[in-house]
């Protein structure tokens, strides 16, 4: 059958009948006699029920045809649109329903599947969400995109046709992967002929691998950057963001209308007409795309074109937008061969996009403005080396609203009443408040100041826009004019952001501006977000030692009580009037549109932030040199007090919210050595081999006015990581609301991180924490509430995820002292130099003298494999590896006088502790390992213990955030040294010899019934309850 025509068509039942019948075959049955359905009229004319799916899993699809009224706003109505015929479908016990949604004199079809909230699991089994539906849209019919759908739908013939199959073909998510694959294949390929390289993962890692010549006339023109190469990626990247945005334009119908008419006829193939028509295809980009953007970037009388490679007497909106500005990479000339351009157009071509970005549980089954900050922020390697990676708008949603509620309910006492607050916010229904707290919440909306300080694309401003403009609307009410009156304000008052990329920073900006632009017919230029959304680094207020975290604050409270002073648009330098100037200056710009007074009133801030920078004392003119070269703003730092001191005036932001970089230490201190050791001297928490996301967590705080709310995802090596313990004290004195641990699902693409999030009141007033387990990205496989006082007297939280019975279980063997008190030395017990030392005179003979070289892979419980199993050894692989004396003590007495020392070896990566008693100092312990050193007595006690059930027990609890794939935990000195010793003194020592003899006449021996009754003792000696030893053994 050809779907294509019945798609791309004005809806007709007779042949959508047809086309479910030829997927579903005699699962489908439709009535002779379609039977009405009552809806609300002020949402539809009619609704017919006209037929059901009975699928194979016994589930059962309802079909209706819903003619829609004319006066619903569609984009608007999304709720109601939803839950039309909820009764009827759930009445009949249905799991979900088909919706044909159209009016009589529109030739667009929305074809809908809502669903009940249903979450599939990896073995296929499927379980209700919660009580509330999904709608899945395609927006289809005349001049619509249909080629997703006719391939979901074939997909869907040839599958099980199953419920589960149904969900897949209506999947967002799936879409977008596949539209997200193919971008990045256009954006190789085209990389691949200008440089002759391509970049391919290996081992989770990109590489760059040569696969052919470079064009050499790009390469020419670029090779005026520092590093032409990345110049071509930058700029591909742009080029292509710069035509995505331009799919979203077209769809709104603003691209190529005519001259002195409304804004209702342009070109939805606009630019692939253009490069059809054009004669210019081999340089489509210097002669047709660079004129088309620097015309959307301009302000043009009537709105006309000014080249007439782009049309004539045509118009073209225009944006006032960071991503169309011209730069230096664009004065190149870019000759990219017409086959390239074609395909990438012809690619977009095959998708529809949508302006209105999604939300969980109601999507448009197409390409959204959310795409714009996935392909920034997941595209390039560059990102990745960045710690870049976009959260899924599930967990975006979780944790705006969970700010929200929390920043509402500041102050609020009463359980009822925040209750309500937490009703309202999910479910946006006004009704649950009372008429004053209604005035109340409102105002807090408008007045709420909210900064994501790692903006990225805007994943979560965004979000925070969603949730902020539905709370308000379902208060105040809403109609064509307050719907963009509403966002403005949103915008321009409540949301801050700040990225180190400003390629972040204009997707971001434009993101906002399709979210406005969903309910206007007539295009205006970008909101004044210039010094809202800015570039910069969140991290520094300073430059070359010169402290500007002053600037704005010192001299204003010098002359508080002055105001109304006239503003002066000078260009020199008066450190009187240089803040006001700055301040009134930025007041202006956001009142104007005028593109040249922008233009004028950007300038006279960057100077006037430049001349005050300059002029203060420890500027040296060196750095005043740097400074004068610097554009402003820039990467290197940020005046958080000069740009939103309106904020920092009122103690700071009401919400810190997003998602950090992901960088490590190991990265940082190869890529950017300079700014760790600023970020090491400035932040408290930055202990250990810390990794950014620490410095970050601290430094967003510190932004908070009090009782503000802190929100953010992050490496779940906040839970357990050495480093951590210095943040984990200062989280504790603040009142941390929730902890949500997402490690054991697949969050982030491509991305070997391990995440949860956390959400904060910055307050000492503390009530209860919660602690949840994640089964999936929505739903809670397990909660449990603790004391959050209790945070603070646990330096390691991976307990506070079990239950009660675990948790006081870990609380009371951590009443004992650590080993770390005891008389022993925990050492690890080679450096990396000692290794390869150790490598090079390491010989494999049963014969020679010397000291047994044993690893991890050949410790055990008690007693080693050396000679029974292979070891090894940095890229060697020994049977019985010997390291002879004389050569040890030649390279290091040290080591020398550890391996001929009675000690305890202990192993790394395993999923228990196991640890080997070296009696007499015949062994030498390999790299990766930890060593005890102490006297014998000591050491025989702590064998047994370590090697206890009781040890790995704790051991696997404390730090199961630190768990690797399959379960293994890197143990090192920090993983023994805190371990919890009780100080009575046992006789382990007849037990352990007992195991040693018996392992040491063969392997083969089963020492189980005595390690056993080293079990007995260890919980003895830990005054273990009869059902703590259950816990632990298993059995309870």
């Amino acid at each position: 059958m050809d779907y294509r025509s019945v798609i791309e068509s004005k809806y007709n039942r007779q042949n959508w009948q047809a086309l479910l019948y030829d997927i579903f075959r005699n699962k489908v049955q439709f009535w002779q006699q379609p039977q009405p359905v009552p809806v609300d009229k002020d949402m539809a004319k009619r609704a017919l029920y006209t037929g059901k799916i009975t699928l194979p899993d016994g589930h059962v699809i309802a079909i209706y045809e819903v003619e829609l009224s004319d006066s619903v706003i569609i984009e608007r109505n999304r709720a109601g649109i939803r839950n039309l015929l909820l009764s009827s479908w759930r009445g009949m016990g249905c799991s979900g329903a088909f919706m044909f949604c159209f009016r009589q004199n529109e030739a667009v079809l929305r074809f809908s599947y809502v669903s009940e909230s249903f979450v599939f699991a990896e073995d296929g089994s499927l379980t209700k969400e919660s009580t509330d539906t999904k709608r899945f849209t395609y927006l289809l019919g005349e001049g619509h995109r249909s080629r997703t759908a006719i391939k979901q739908f074939e997909d869907l013939k040839k599958s099980a046709l199953d419920l589960k199959a149904i969900t897949k073909a209506f999947s967002v998510e799936a879409l977008s992967d596949l539209f997200f694959k193919e971008y990045k294949k256009q954006y190789e390929d085209i990389i691949e002929f200008i440089t002759g390289k391509r970049m391919v993962k290996v081992a989770n890692k990109w590489e760059e691998q040569v696969t052919g010549q470079p064009c050499r006339e790009i390469m020419q023109e670029f090779s005026q950057f520092p590093d032409a190469e990345k110049a071509v990626r930058d700029y591909v990247k742009k080029l292509m963001g710069r035509l995505v945005f331009i799919q979203f334009l077209q769809k709104k119908g603003w691209m190529g209308c005519s001259a002195g008419e409304a804004w209702n006829d342009g070109d939805k193939e606009f630019v692939q007409n253009l490069f059809a028509n054009t004669s210019h295809k081999n340089t489509f980009v210097d002669d047709v795309l660079e004129p088309l953007f620097n015309d959307i970037n301009t302000k043009r009388n009537g709105d006309i074109t000014s080249s007439q490679n782009v049309g004539n007497g045509i118009k073209i909106p225009y944006l006032n937008g960071g991503l169309f500005e011209k730069d230096d990479y664009d004065k190149t000339n870019f000759p990219l061969p017409a086959k390239y351009m074609k395909n990438l157009l012809d690619f977009f071509a095959s998708y529809n996009f949508t302006i209105d970005e999604n939300d969980p549980d109601d999507a448009e089954i197409g390409v959204d403005p959310e795409m714009l900050g996935r392909i920034f922020e997941n595209l390039l390697e560059d990102n990745k080396d960045k710690g870049a990676f976009y959260t899924p708008k599930e967990i975006v949603q979780y944790m705006c609203r969970e700010s929200l509620v929390a920043y509402l309910q500041t102050d609020i006492n009463d359980n009822q009443i925040k209750d309500s607050i937490r009703q309202f916010v999910t479910t946006y229904d006004a009704s649950v408040l009372s008429e004053e707290l209604k005035e109340t919440v409102d105002q807090k909306l408008k007045d709420v100041k909210i900064c994501d300080p790692a903006i990225g694309s805007g994943a979560f401003p965004m979000g925070l826009l969603r949730e902020l403009y539905a709370c308000r609307k379902a208060i105040e009410g809403i109609d064509d004019e307050t719907a963009v009156s509403i966002k403005t304000h949103i915008i321009q008052n409540n949301i801050y952001g700040v990225d180190i990329e400003k390629g972040a920073v204009d997707i971001a900006r434009l993101r906002f501006w399709l979210a406005l632009i969903v309910d206007e017919k007539n295009p205006h230029a970008l909101p004044n977000m210039d010094f809202k959304i800015m570039q910069g680094n969140s991290l520094l207020e300073q430059y070359e030692g010169v402290e500007l975290s002053g600037m704005s604050l010192n001299e204003q409270k010098k002359r508080k009580a002055k105001k109304g002073q006239a503003w002066q648009a000078t260009l020199a330098f008066d450190e009187k009037f240089a803040l006001d100037n700055i301040q009134h200056a930025i007041k202006e710009y956001y009142l104007t549109d005028d593109h040249n007074a922008k233009l004028s009133l950007r300038s006279i801030i960057n100077e006037n932030v430049r001349s005050y920078i300059i002029n203060l004392k420890g500027c040296t003119p060196d750095v005043q040199r740097k400074i004068e070269k610097l554009p402003i703003p820039n990467d290197q730092f940020f005046l958080w007090h000069i740009y939103f001191k309106e904020v920092f005036d009122n103690g700071g932001f009401d919400i810190v919210i997003g998602n950090p970089p992901y960088i490590d230490s190991e990265t940082m201190v190869k890529v950017m050595p300079k700014e760790r050791e600023l970020y090491s001297k400035k932040f408290a928490c930055a202990s250990g081999n810390w990794d950014m996301f620490i410095v970050f967590i601290e430094f967003s705080i510190s932004m908070l006015k009090k009782d503000g709310i802190f929100s953010n995802i992050i490496p779940n090596k906040l839970i357990a990581a050495k480093y951590g313990v210095e943040l984990r004290k200062h989280l504790s004195n603040k009142h941390v609301l929730e902890i949500r641990d997402y490690s054991r699902i697949d969050v982030f693409e491509d991305a070997a991180v391990y995440p949860i999030t956390i959400v904060l009141r910055n307050s000492d007033k503390k009530d209860n924490t919660l602690f949840t387990i994640m089964e999936n990205r929505v739903d809670v496989k397990q909660s449990n509430k603790a004391n959050s006082n209790d945070l603070a007297k646990n330096d390691y939280w991976d307990p506070f995820f079990r239950d009660t019975a675990i948790f006081k279980l870990i609380s009371k063997i951590n009443l004992f002292n650590p080993l770390k008190d005891l008389p022993v030395e925990v050492l690890g017990a080679a450096t990396v130099a000692d290794a390869y030392e150790i490598k090079n005179i390491v010989q494999d003979s049963n014969s020679k003298d010397g000291f047994k070289l044993i690893n991890s892979g050949t410790i055990d419980p008690y007693l080693p494999y050396w000679g029974l199993k292979p070891c090894r050894y940095i890229k060697g692989s020994y049977t019985y590896p010997i390291v002879p004396a004389e050569d040890l003590k030649n390279y290091s007495e040290v080591r020398h006088n550890q391996a001929s020392s009675p000690k305890i070896i202990v192993a790394s990566m395993t999923t228990r502790y196991e640890a080997c008693f070296d009696a007499i100092g015949e062994y030498i312990a390999g790299k990766s390992t930890t060593i005890i050193l102490g006297d014998t007595k000591q050491l025989y006690k702590l064998t047994a213990i370590i090697n206890s059930k009781l040890a790995s027990y704790w051991l696997n609890i404390v730090f199961n955030s630190l768990k690797m794939s399959g379960g293994a935990i890197n143990i090192g000195r920090n993983e023994l040294q805190i371990l919890p010793i009780p100080n009575k003194d046992v006789n382990f020592k007849t037990l352990v010899d007992k195991i040693m003899e018996s392992k040491a006449s063969s392997s083969l021996n089963d020492t189980t019934v005595l390690e056993h009754e080293i079990d007995l003792l260890v919980y003895e000696l830990y005054g273990l309850t009869e059902d703590e030893i259950k816990l632990v053994e298993g059995t309870k």
